[in-house]
């Protein structure tokens, strides 16, 4: 998905996200937000796993949610439960 169709709550959590890493001036992304060496792997409970370069992650427990934020594939939208095993690098 793109920033337009983000729902409005993670539109509001990305823009404290991108607040609380000193990017007061933009509330979108832009690919100085990405480093080339940004990983995010999800693993779930049946060991199947999704894995996206480019990218970094933003766990929203209050809603059950976690987001991917990739420079070239868009933004996922994952449901967190108890068992999903978050990595980033």
């Amino acid at each position: 998905m793109r920033h337009e169709d983000l729902p409005e709550r993670w539109k509001l959590k990305l823009q404290e996200y991108l607040i609380a890493k000193g990017n007061t001036k933009y509330s979108k992304l832009g690919a100085s937000n990405f480093v080339s060496d940004g990983i995010v792997r999800i693993r779930f409970e049946d060991d199947s796993y999704v894995e996206f370069n480019y990218a970094f992650a933003i766990e929203a427990p209050e809603f059950r949610q976690v987001a991917v934020f990739t420079e070239h594939c868009g933004y996922h939208l994952f449901p967190w439960y108890e068992g999903i095993e978050l990595t980033t690098s």
